[in-house]
């Protein structure tokens, strides 16, 4: 049944038809970036009548910078080219007849409005902001207020993106969030359950991307959307590369470089990233528990220290065959080394006054991990610019290891023994994603998209714990014994159909699935099995209401499976009084998202307001479980449903050129509701966040003076809610020498307020926990570019962009 219904999507993915249409002719071609020669999407491309000016059709060009627009009268035209962000380019002269058809403008490059160009030296600044059909991209490639910093930070200004104490992703308020490496998933974007981004630096990112409601052709996971992580891959021609080093207090000390290679055939990069991150991290928790009559208290007092060294590189090859064929590879890896150490002093005591404990726990907690993914592409541009077909393999391996040393030792009550104890874990993971995708586009500006994918995560884990005997030996014990491993196998095909109708663009798909998860825990002879089969919708339309101005509609359906991590049951006891594990028997979790979206477009001015709701069945939340003892567990559960009604406002204003502001504004209403009788889940609240960056340029464009702030108001979880939070940041940036050399000065969370504090409000339970580590530093930085770009290429890219043009 599967294979049957694969091979009719494939089918209907190749089914094309043609006719001729007397009077009637087409033209074509494909519009890219003069400077980088990347394509350009959502590039506005109108026909106008030579004679009178007046309108005769228009289109967008698609992801690929491509466009076609067909059923055009015979006649003589000329043709507007529009991008805020570039130049606008007229094309003259365009004559469709009975003798001559078809007319091919093929490359088309506009040159960016911020683009200098001198006898050697080619400077370019993307716009930080971009609107897509179904996404915002953020350029953040150049951006000076992360300099020195890794993925976190990044993500940390990108609008509605936030990072809560243990690196966990969320978008609009909403965890559940996709994370992927070049559009792939990876376990370097922390898909093994464990947040790794800590140890991408931010100098390897190109871009962000945020898709909020994805098409048909995307994964359905992530309830709230997906967060795309583009790394750095230099498309200048001849030999270019880069170096960048800093250096901040507190123990930072940061180096990168890259190198590239391109020329007609073939295109070789590749770039490397060192980082060494050290500093504090500390913890502080109150716990308030009521037991008949008694009230029992804890309170925990954690200064520790906290170090990161990490190691990325990347290094790939685009070659261009003959006949519109290209084949590409790529690997990418990480390596790091993280350490954990803390002294935490612990007091219990009831009835707020009588002491029944004082001890201290030592702890240090190592932990090494490896990645490595390696990408194969083959891509076929068809004919007239009439579609492609892009193939791709994918393998992304990791494994890691986690050790906890623990020493505690009691000053009262006397008598009690000092335990030592020491825990190891090793982690594997395997991911291997096979994808086939095809694009055909037909008469009347319709556009078919369609593929076929599989996805395989193999994940293991074991783990074993030991303490010391009377008489000083480790010997094994059992508190932390386990044997486990997951399996998980996706198999999808989907089909989508878009085009434009006058001034409205539309998009509309449907994605099957049929997906097995089976987590083993070997160790107690648990195995659990889910299978599901599912069709997962979306549609998006656009409407022009006039130049520059459109409105939206979206909504799609999706699902956040419990991953490797949630499911885990592996206990951590790096605190005995707060443990941490997974839950096997979660089950997925459901959504039906619903966009309605306002966007304005300018050189100036940038406008993306949305409003949404998001309803959710099967929630997958943290929760705390207490128990009698004092110790409590944090761990997963399935809460019925929740929904989240909520605007989104994103501003760039540009009112001069030297002088650029981006303001962005998230808030939600939400509801938790459950009908466990035994919890207290249902909860209800608004909560909101802000983010605002300034950029001044000064000096012709060579000095560049930065402030970011950001912050988040109190929110609510199922269980408590999270305290508000929010840093200013101030960077600035000094090119020298025609930008070869360059030098940095950032200081990050200026008045040292950036941190989390969140709060437990149960019938019996109530706990406040503060993390606070060291995010106020300053840091230092010094870059060197060298290379050429080929000057030539340009040239030739213009002759070739329709017969002549000029620029306005």
């Amino acid at each position: 049944m599967r294979f049957t219904l694969f091979t009719f999507f494939l089918l209907a993915s190749f089914f094309t038809f043609s006719q001729t249409v007397n009077g009637t002719g087409s033209i074509d071609g494909r519009v890219l970036d003069s400077v980088s020669k990347t394509p350009l999407e959502y590039t506005m491309v109108r026909v106008y009548n030579s004679t009178d000016s007046t309108l005769v059709s228009g289109i967008y060009t698609d992801e690929n910078g491509s466009f076609v627009l067909e059923e055009v009268k015979y006649g003589k035209y000329y043709i507007s080219i529009s991008n805020p962000d570039y130049k606008t380019k007229i094309i003259p002269n365009i004559s469709l007849s009975a003798n001559k058809s078809l007319r091919k403008l093929g490359n088309i490059a506009l040159v960016s409005i911020n683009t200098q160009l001198d006898e050697v030296v080619i400077q370019q600044e993307k716009n930080p902001l971009q609107l897509g059909l179904d996404k915002k991209i953020y350029n953040v490639g150049d951006d000076i207020a992360t300099s020195g910093g890794s993925v976190t930070d990044v993500l940390n200004n990108i609008p509605s993106v936030e990072i809560d104490q243990d690196g966990a992703i969320s978008l609009r308020g909403d965890g559940n969030v996709t994370v992927l490496i070049d559009g792939k998933p990876s376990n370097m974007s922390g898909g093994n359950g464990k947040s790794v981004l800590e140890g991408i630096p931010a100098s390897s990112i190109e871009r962000i991307e945020i898709v909020t409601n994805p098409s048909a052709k995307y994964d359905p996971d992530g309830t709230s959307g997906i967060i795309n992580i583009v790394l750095k891959k230099n498309v200048k021609r001849g030999i270019n590369g880069n170096i960048a080093a800093t250096a901040g207090t507190g123990n930072l000390y940061t180096g990168s470089l890259g190198l590239n290679l391109r020329n007609t055939r073939f295109n070789l990069y590749g770039n490397y990233a060192y980082s060494y991150r050290d500093g504090y991290r500390n913890n502080f928790s109150d716990l308030n528990q009521i037991n008949g009559d008694t009230t029992v208290s804890l309170n925990q007092m954690r200064y520790g220290g906290d170090l990161n060294v990490t190691h990325t590189a990347k290094i790939g090859m685009d070659v261009y065959v003959k006949d519109r064929n290209t084949l590409s590879w790529s690997i990418a890896g990480n390596a790091g080394n993280r350490k954990r150490v803390g002294n935490q002093i612990n007091t219990r005591y009831t009835n707020f006054g009588d002491t029944t404990g004082v001890w201290t726990r030592n702890s240090s907690d190592p932990n090494t991990s490896q990645n490595i993914d390696f990408a194969l592409g083959y891509k076929w541009d068809f004919k007239d610019d009439k579609g492609s077909l892009d193939a791709n393999a994918y393998q992304s391996l990791s494994q890691g290891s986690d050790e906890g040393f623990y020493l505690q030792s009691y000053d009262f009550p006397a008598g009690i023994p000092s335990t030592d104890q020491h825990l190891y874990s090793r982690e594997a993971n395997d991911f291997t994603t096979l994808s086939l995708d095809f694009i055909r586009l037909l008469k009347h500006q319709i556009r078919t998209e369609s593929g076929l994918k599989m996805i395989q995560r193999n994940m293991s884990l074991r783990s074993s714990s030991e303490s010391i005997d009377a008489s000083g030996n480790y010997v094994p014990d059992t508190i932390s014994n386990y044997n486990y491993k997951y399996l998980e196998s996706i198999y999808s095909a989907y089909g989508i159909v878009g085009g434009q109708l006058k001034k409205f663009r539309y998009q509309a798909g449907v994605r099957l699935e049929y997906s097995i998860q089976n987590p083993n825990l070997i160790s107690k002879s648990q195995s659990f099995k889910n299978e599901y089969l599912n069709l997962f919708p979306s549609a998006t339309i656009r409407y022009e209401v006039k130049k520059g101005t459109e409105l939206s509609l979206g909504y799609s359906r999706r699902i956040n499976r419990p991953n490797s991590g949630n499911l885990n049951p592996f206990t951590s006891y790096a605190d005995p009084y707060n443990l941490r594990s997974g839950n096997p028997a979660l089950r997925p979790e459901y959504i039906h998202s619903i966009d309605l979206g306002v966007d304005y477009n300018s050189k100036k001015f940038i406008l993306a307001f949305a409003l949404y709701q998001r309803y959710t069945s099967h929630v997958i939340q943290r929760v705390k479980v207490f128990y009698e003892n004092g110790t409590s567990n944090g761990t997963f559960a399935n809460i019925d449903n929740s929904v989240s009604s909520g605007g989104e406002v994103v501003v760039q204003i540009k009112p001069f050129p030297i002088w650029r502001n981006m303001l962005s504004f998230n808030g939600n209403y939400i509801t938790y509701k459950d009908d466990n009788p035994s919890a207290n889940w249902n909860r209800e609240g608004f909560v909101f966040g802000m983010k605002f960056s300034s950029t001044l340029d000064l000096m012709k464009k060579t000095l560049t003076l930065q402030i970011n702030g950001r912050y988040s108001a109190p929110s609510i979880t199922a269980q408590g809610k999270m305290n508000p939070r929010g840093s200013i940041d101030f960077s600035a940036d000094k090119s020298l020498w025609d930008g070869k050399w360059g030098i940095g000065l950032r200081v990050t969370d200026i008045f040292n307020t950036q941190g989390f504090n969140f709060v437990v409000d149960q019938p019996t339970v109530s706990q406040s926990s503060q993390f606070k580590w060291e995010t106020r530093r300053i840091i230092v930085s010094i870059r060197y570019r060298f290379g050429k770009t080929d000057l030539k290429e340009e040239k030739r890219s213009n002759e070739n962009g329709g017969g002549g043009g000029f620029d306005f």
